[in-house]
């Protein structure tokens, strides 16, 4: 099936702005944790934490990037940090690659999506991979050298910044970044979603990765390398591929390439590292993940799991415009807020007050060289061994800048763990929830409202997730009853889409669909709460 051009940019247009709303999250944290590693570890503090010269390097950089909520966006002003801080290219290789795949968020989900063993062997296939990678890239790549520019670039001196007059630098580094370089990226990175969005045209993915194609894990290396996924949505569209038996082989593909990289990634490495080393590391990753893909593909196929014949799991990279769909403003708007959340909307109000005030500072020249060159003597640390310095009363003491740092980062990784109880709710929480989009949904689909049927419907397959992921979180266990029907309701879920979906519309043939959803969902329901 052709596409018209304006269908392709129109298309790519919403793929961008979409993606750029899924990112803005993990990239205000990327930029907070590089703007902390920055002024209060510093460059040794940075070293240290992700192995310095030590064997342990990519093992830690590993850890290290597993328990940070970034995205493969979200990850490039570390990058940028880190090089800064002169650590070893490998590190920064298992960093950049494993930070994006799993975070305790995402981690969670994913054992409710597929079993528990297959995500445990993915997450130690990562471990493989990026330590053959690292060790590759400590051997070829040329070591750094950071530049030794007054405007910041440069290796922050023993004597730094302290007090209010650091916090100030940390805000005025965060904000000029959202105007700068890292936008910039932003942009290559998501660019990757336009161009599938121009050459796969709408549900071109839905027969293209069957458990039984051999070609599968090679079709998606295809496309999952200009692919930019959050962890969230990598996880979400691995679970679909488990629950239609298609191939584990491409599922572990796009979890690697997909969510662990973008086209922006080895763009960067190539700047910095030249493109011949940045090519081959790029063909050695490839060449890992595939035989890897191939390895797992049989060992890993579900039992018990008769493969679909379809997935809507990469309907999302595909062009979103089909030919029923009206090119204009409407339709890009709709499609665009269908993926803002309260959290998104409230990244990207943030974004946007950040941005504001990194232009201001821009237009004022305001930057960490002019902050340095017009402190007073008080405000470096060199001034608190001086002879002449006011002796420090009551809370005012000195607390070193990794002490201050590690705090910070510890807090971001707490604050995750929070987020885990946040993000899923108790399971009285989720099943009220549940109910709301269970009866929009239903009585949407009995009196022929396709559309807000099929708003409600994924909204209701996600809280079902949540449930299972908040009640493991709080019990400890999920029931192998209650998992069973967890899948039930799904498959039921996803049988009503298909009725929706079919063209004609078929009314009787919908309700009897419903009145099947509605008695696995009691069984469903009183497994979580008895009472309901």
């Amino acid at each position: 099936m052709n596409q018209s051009v304006s269908v392709m940019l129109v298309g790519g247009l919403i793929r961008v702005l979409q993606g750029f709303a899924q990112a803005a999250p993990t990239l205000l944290v990327g930029l907070l944790i590089a703007s902390v590693l920055r002024y209060y570890l510093g460059c040794p503090g940075t070293r240290r934490l992700f192995g310095g010269d030590r064997w342990r390097s990519l093992p830690q950089s590993w850890l290290v990037g597993m328990l940070l909520p970034v995205c493969s966006i979200g990850v490039l002003p570390i990058l940028f940090e880190m090089r800064r801080a002169k650590v070893k290219p490998g590190a920064m290789s298992a960093f950049a690659l494993s930070a994006p795949l799993f975070n305790p968020l995402s981690l969670l989900y994913g054992l409710t999506l597929s079993r528990p063993l297959v995500i445990i062997l993915f997450a130690l296939g990562s471990l493989v991979i990026v330590t053959a990678l690292g060790l590759f890239w400590d051997r070829f790549a040329p070591s750094n050298e950071p530049t030794t520019r007054g405007d910041g670039g440069e290796d922050l001196k023993s004597d730094h910044l302290i007090g209010l007059r650091r916090v100030f630098a940390t805000i005025v580094h965060f904000t000029r970044e959202t105007t700068g370089v890292t936008m910039l990226v932003t942009l290559v990175a998501l660019s990757g979603l336009a161009v599938l969005a121009a050459v796969l045209p709408y549900g071109a993915m839905q027969h293209s990765v069957e458990r039984d194609d051999w070609w599968a894990p090679l079709k998606m290396l295809f496309v999952a390398v200009p692919v930019y996924a959050t962890p969230m949505l990598a996880m979400s569209q691995m679970g679909m591929m488990f629950q239609h038996a298609n191939s584990p082989g491409a599922s572990f593909t796009l979890l690697i390439l997909g969510a662990g990289m973008n086209l922006a990634t080895p763009l960067w490495f190539a700047r910095h590292y030249g493109w011949k080393a940045a090519s081959m590391w790029v063909a050695s990753l490839l060449v890992i993940v595939l035989g890897l893909s191939y390895a797992i593909n049989k060992p890993l196929v579900p039992p018990g799991v008769e493969p679909a014949g379809h997935t809507h799991a990469f309907d999302i990279y595909a062009n979103p415009l089909s030919t029923y769909h009206q090119l204009n403003a409407a339709t890009v708007l709709e499609m665009v807020s269908k993926e803002i959340d309260i959290s998104v909307l409230a990244s990207l109000i943030a974004l946007a007050t950040a941005a504001f005030l990194g232009l201001v500072f821009r237009g004022l020249n305001l930057n960490e060289a002019s902050l340095v060159a017009g402190a007073k003597a008080s405000s470096f640390a060199s001034s608190l061994q001086s002879t002449d310095s006011e002796p420090r009363r009551g809370l005012d003491v000195l607390v070193p800048p990794g002490v201050i740092g590690a705090t910070i980062l510890a807090g971001l990784f707490a604050l995750s763990v929070v987020a885990c109880y946040a993000y899923y709710p108790p399971p009285d929480e989720c099943l009220e929830e549940i109910r709301t989009a269970r009866a929009e949904c239903l009585s949407a689909a009995n009196s022929g409202q396709v559309d807000h049927a099929l708003y409600w419907l994924p909204i209701w397959d996600d809280w079902s997730r949540r449930l299972e992921v908040g009640t493991f979180l709080r019990t400890g266990q999920l029931r192998p009853y209650q998992r069973v029907q967890g899948y039930l309701i799904r498959k039921k879920l996803e049988l009503l889409e298909h009725e929706l979906e079919h063209d004609p519309h078929e009314p009787e043939e919908t309700r009897r669909v419903v009145r099947d959803i509605l008695a696995t969902n009691s069984r469903w329901v009183r497994s979580f709460h008895p009472t309901d």
